[in-house]
């Protein structure tokens, strides 16, 4: 009724009178976005979005907020630039620089930043000066010519359901090692295309990677799959592959770099057809794994790991909490479990430096963002804020 009565009116304009109206919206609407943009603002500030089980503003913006992906990143953008320097508000709320314009400078920013080159307050008030009153493709030829050595951003596309187009520039020594790759792969794989050669890297190192923390096999989800079929057929699969598991597991324990683990810690292993000296295992692994916890190691001594003291805890553990929690960050707030897959960290629920304990029944996975706020809720924002970025 009200959008009829809006057309209604709309109609009954003159062409001056509608033009006049559309601009008055148009400046209304860069003072609600910028609005919103102090909203999030104070919304980062009080870490609400992680408080409600987001892992990060932009999942919280476009899940909670209902945002397009483009919309939210272009707002946030916009919401550090803000941050940085408070003049660009008055700019963009008086139309002179645009949010997509405001967007790219603070993307702009932050490649300066991340290849190790530096930019003063005053040099970035005087680009962003430069920036006002650009259209988008000279926003972008004003940024090249600034620094010109930057890599262009990466972008994905969605062209289908089930497509993507991923863009983004290599370097002349990473194309040379893509030619020799697939001059290796030439027999089992002729003619293989850049996205067959993605495919065939990135599913290689991360299936090394997740039996690595103990997630549940490829194997083993497919006959969880087709259980229905048959379960004798999936307790023969997974058979299988637990039997691989075991093969593997001497390689698997290399990749406990990508977990956290002290490169320096001994590792403590029994050779093959060899006696081992049982006496000289406990004293090893007690340098390390002190009093608390039980630990079985490979030739059955089991020891401890301290309570309230920080340890490099082992692989089994290690491997135990990534099961438990699937690969997944544990935090939940109002049945709402968090979704992150990303620098997930393993989290002591009552904190070590209160005493907690290095048991399995202490330890969830956490990504980095709700494992910093578990820790600002113990121990307090004053403490911890020399952490945050």
């Amino acid at each position: 009724m009200n959008f009829m009565n809006v057309k209604m009116n709309l109609s009954a304009l003159t062409s001056e009178q509608l033009l006049s109206e559309t601009k008055i919206v148009v400046n209304e609407e860069r003072r609600i976005t910028a609005t919103l943009i102090e909203h999030l603002t104070e919304i980062n500030q009080r870490l609400l979005f992680l408080k409600l089980g987001y892992s990060s503003l932009f999942e919280f913006v476009t899940k909670e907020l209902g945002l397009s992906e483009g919309a939210t990143q272009r707002r946030i953008q916009c919401m550090r630039l803000m941050q940085d320097l408070p003049e660009t508000r008055q700019a963009y709320e008086e139309g002179s620089l645009s949010l997509s314009n405001a967007a790219k400078l603070q993307s702009h920013f932050q490649a300066i930043k991340k290849s190790g080159q530096t930019r003063t307050i005053e040099e970035k008030k005087e680009i962003a000066k430069n920036a006002e009153n650009k259209s988008q493709s000279e926003c972008d030829q004003m940024l090249t010519r600034l620094a010109p050595e930057l890599p262009k951003p990466e972008k994905t596309r969605i062209l289908s359901s089930t497509v993507r187009e991923l863009k983004f520039n290599i370097s002349e020594e990473l194309f040379k090692k893509i030619e020799r790759l697939k001059e290796l792969l030439g027999h089992s794989h002729p003619s293989a295309t850049l996205a067959e050669l993605m495919e065939l890297l990135v599913s290689s190192h991360l299936t090394k990677l997740e039996k690595a923390k103990g997630l549940q096999p490829k194997m083993v989800q497919k006959c969880d799959e087709n259980n229905q079929k048959s379960t004798a057929n999936s307790q023969k699969c997974y058979a299988t592959t637990q039997k691989s598991a075991d093969l593997t597991q001497k390689s698997t324990d290399q990749n406990s770099g990508e977990m956290g683990e002290n490169p320096k810690t001994p590792q403590v292993k029994a050779e093959k057809g060899r006696k081992t000296d049982k006496s000289n295992l406990v004293h090893t692994a007690a340098k390390t794994l002190p009093v608390g916890v039980g630990v079985r190691l490979s030739a059955g001594i089991r020891v401890s790991l301290p309570a309230g003291v920080r340890v490099a805890l082992p692989n089994a553990i290690k491997r135990q909490v990534w099961s438990k929690a699937d690969g997944r960050c544990e935090y939940v707030c109002e049945g709402r479990r968090c979704s992150s897959r990303y620098q997930l960290e393993i989290d002591h629920v009552h904190l070590l430096a209160l005493g907690g304990s290095n048991d399995l029944s202490n330890l969830k996975l956490k990504c980095r963002s709700h494992n910093a706020l578990s820790a600002i809720h113990a121990l307090g924002a004053a403490k911890m804020s020399s952490f945050r970025k």
